[in-house]
């Protein structure tokens, strides 16, 4: 009978260790301000593209409001609590679409979405982003500086 007990008690201490682990990364705060110029950025895309996988990384979105302000949230950590801590490339993108552009085809009038950009293109290429940043563990204000001459 003691035997049993013990087996049953180890069992569900096992089972309870295991099911205490984390649920997702661990991710940070992460917000700021977004500027081109000294003027504040609205609805701009925020993205913040992981630099290495070690330790695991994952990217980061946010947008800003029309004061520029942002908060960046994960994809598998809380929805607004930020980025994984480690060092990234930062992506600003903004644009509008113009879909009454038309293109005729056999007939029919099918619409093409036009897009255009209206931050720099660096801001936008994760290969030519100046955007560099590191996320700390704890709360972190990371303002972005934008240059329409980068």
């Amino acid at each position: 009978m003691f035997r049993k007990v013990t087996c049953f008690f180890s069992v569900l201490f096992i089972v309870a260790i295991a099911g205490c682990g984390p649920k997702g990364l661990r991710v940070e705060y992460v917000e700021g301000i977004v500027t081109l110029d000294g003027d504040p950025v609205s609805e701009a895309t925020v993205t913040f593209l992981p630099v290495t996988e070690t330790p695991p990384m994952e990217m980061a979105t946010g947008t800003t409001d029309a004061n520029g302000a942002y908060k960046l949230s994960s994809v598998t950590g809380k929805a607004t609590g930020g980025a994984v801590a480690g060092d990234y490339k930062v992506l600003v993108t903004k644009s509008t679409v113009d879909s009454s552009a038309g293109d005729v085809e056999y007939g029919a009038v099918r619409p093409i979405a036009k897009y255009t950009h209206l931050l720099p293109a660096p801001y936008r290429d994760p290969q030519h982003t100046p955007l560099q940043v590191t996320v700390q563990k704890g709360k972190n204000k990371i303002p972005l500086e934008l240059k329409k001459n980068p």
